[in-house]
């Protein structure tokens, strides 16, 4: 199974498209890796190749069975996502009361549980039900970001597929590709994002590159720790949750780049390479020093989480880290 149009995952790809070509599909999978890296794309061409009229391990695209998974409108191929905080009892009392009967079109049903770590307890409880009973003609993918919220019997009944962050080249390629990036946009793009194609979009259009340019310059500058900058970086992180996480893990990423090229000078492992002369003036800082911010960072990272005092966590790690 190549799944035409689904970047990297090898691996995984292609234990799937044995498992069509032996006829041994487990009735129940959980594809489980980090956010945006492909996991619910490798499952629709999963679901394609197994629903297609052909028969074989690779979906044809052309039959009415292919056509119909494209527009979203196979009667065999259910998603399942949550409505609000949670995926509630009357998704899965629905989706079991649908397993009931024969598939409509062929010889498998395919349910897709997108974000299946937020399944209510009740929901979970139902389902569990379901996957010990399996019914022969339904396979059930369930998909998330975070199984180890997922109840262990659940993840005990299914075949689980891990899914590991795409290699930068792997992201690089799709933007370049699909978005019709030129490529020094796509390689700073790529670094950043972690192995994750839908952040580095996210990336694309928060001008995520300004940013780095500007905080790269900051810290490179060697004045980063008088009071005024420090004022100014203190303003810069934001109000919001979100701009303030995203800003000082960009934060983060510097300091990890000084400390990277201070101890390996290795330019192929830095995320923000293309800009070596500023993470070299970051790098004038003495390790421990790298090592005492990255760890301050980490610090105000987790009190976010936890819901302390925006204002307060900020203005702490600003004046505190040493520049």
């Amino acid at each position: 199974m190549s799944g035409r149009g689904v970047y990297g995952h090898e691996r995984q790809k292609e234990q799937l498209g044995a498992a069509i070509a032996s006829g041994r599909l487990a009735h129940a999978y959980l594809f489980h890796g980090r956010d945006g890296i492909g996991k619910k794309e490798v499952a629709k061409a999963f679901a394609t190749a197994v629903l297609c009229g052909k028969g074989r391990p690779e979906a044809c695209n052309a039959c009415r069975s292919c056509k119909k998974v494209k527009s979203g409108n196979h009667p065999d191929l259910i998603t399942v996502k949550p409505d609000g905080a949670f995926i509630k009892m009357q998704a899965v009392r629905e989706l079991i009361g649908i397993m009931a009967f024969r598939p409509m079109e062929g010889g498998r049903r395919l349910f897709l549980i997108d974000d299946a770590d937020r399944l209510h307890p009740a929901a979970a409880n139902a389902l569990l039900k379901t996957l010990e009973e399996p019914a022969a003609a339904n396979i059930i993918i369930l998909i998330t970001a975070k199984p180890y919220l997922l109840p262990r019997t659940i993840i005990s009944r299914c075949q689980q597929l891990r899914f590991r962050p795409l290699r930068r080249e792997t992201v690089a390629r799709f933007l370049e590709e699909q978005a019709g990036l030129e490529a020094t946009v796509t390689r700073a793009l790529a670094a950043s994002a972690e192995g994750s194609i839908a952040r580095a979009l996210q990336l694309q259009q928060e001008d995520y590159l300004a940013d780095r340019e500007g905080i790269l310059t900051r810290l490179a500058s060697g004045h980063a720790g008088a009071p005024l900058p420090r004022l100014a970086l203190f303003r810069y992180l934001g109000k919001s949750k979100k701009e303030i996480h995203d800003k000082l893990t960009l934060l983060q990423s510097c300091f990890r780049d000084a400390l990277v090229w201070k101890e390996l000078r290795d330019q192929g492992m830095l995320v923000h390479g293309d800009h070596l002369d500023q993470v070299h003036g970051i790098a004038r800082l003495t390790t421990d020093d790298l090592l005492f911010n990255l760890d301050a960072i980490a610090a105000s990272l987790r009190a976010l989480e936890a819901n302390a005092n925006k204002l307060l966590t900020l203005e702490a790690m600003t004046f505190t880290l040493r520049l």
